[in-house]
């Protein structure tokens, strides 16, 4: 990490510690205001990301101060006034306008400030060109969800929350291996498909061994259902392609009675996304739940 903070530090001094300490205080004042314990989750996914943005840049051959600019800044916004998505308005947008206040105040030129804004609208308004460190920053943030890396995370995450280990794998498995599958298709750059198409299998293997011990350990019985969507999708490049995959991964039974389990599904238009949401419902008792997930966004 301190090659990251060198980057900024080198051209913005105290602006790296200016982020890093906005992004604790919006996190403190969102687990203030819902109950939740004391976390740092927000700043390490922060960290991770640039990080990798940083990689990326690097094996791209572009200078990575920008890239890791816009990855400290890409959730920046994500607990405005210490609520998630409470104005019905993206975390990218409030980034950008929390970003316009600060950068100025650094020394920061104009154009690089321009730069910054439009590549952290770019990340959710798919009416603009997703080019530059937008295309990184698009590729880092998804490959921190991949690999080690997004095994350890989808469990912090789950810790967080709550949730236990068959409940976290009910409610937010189908996200991971859906995105998994999905993601050399979701990669902007030549750097960031190479790295997914080496951390995808990983994520897949490892939850494939975990839900088979689970059963042969008789804990719990999970299976997986692929739902392919047979249509045309539209890339942020423009072009189109045909077909997706979502992985549900669901239990065999209702955990209750253990009767028979009907999978159903819809799809909504949601914030900034098109979110994908599947109900388990069970048929002797009255047993249900759900998952959700935004559709991969396919570059």
């Amino acid at each position: 990490m301190n090659k990251v903070r060198d980057v900024l530090e080198a051209r913005c001094p105290g602006l790296h510690a200016s982020i890093e300490n906005a992004l604790l205080e919006a996190e403190a004042r969102y687990n203030a205001q819902t109950g939740q314990a004391p976390s740092e989750f927000l700043l390490e996914h922060t960290r991770r990301t640039a990080a990798i943005a940083h990689k990326i840049a690097a094996m791209e051959g572009v200078d990575s101060f920008l890239p890791v600019l816009v990855a400290f800044y890409h959730d920046a916004g994500k607990f405005h006034e210490g609520a998630y998505h409470q104005d019905r308005l993206p975390e990218e947008e409030h980034a950008a306008l929390l970003a316009e206040k600060v950068l100025a105040g650094f020394g920061l030129e104009r154009s690089d400030i321009d730069s910054v804004l439009e590549s952290l609208r770019a990340l959710y308004d798919e009416r603009l060109p997703c080019i530059g460190p937008s295309r990184i920053v698009q590729d880092a943030d998804r490959l921190d969800k991949l690999g080690a890396l997004g095994v350890g995370a989808f469990f912090t995450k789950a810790t967080l929350r709550g949730r236990g280990l068959v409940d976290a794998l009910v409610h937010t498995l189908s996200r991971e291996l859906t995105y998994a599958r999905s993601a050399p298709r979701s990669m902007f750059t030549e750097s960031g498909k190479k790295l997914a198409l080496e951390q995808a299998p990983r994520t897949i293997a490892f939850f494939d061994h975990l839900l088979e011990q689970l059963e042969s350990w008789g804990i719990a019985s999970f299976e997986c259902h692929s739902i392919v969507l047979d249509e045309d999708f539209r890339t942020r490049d423009g072009a189109v392609v045909r077909g997706m995959e979502v992985i549900i991964a669901m239990l065999r039974a209702c955990p209750d009675c253990e009767g028979p389990l009907a999978l159903t599904h819809k799809r909504e238009q949601g914030v900034k996304c098109e979110r994908f949401t599947a109900r388990f419902q069970c048929a002797h008792c009255s047993y249900s739940s759900e998952t959700s997930l935004c559709l991969p966004l396919l570059a």
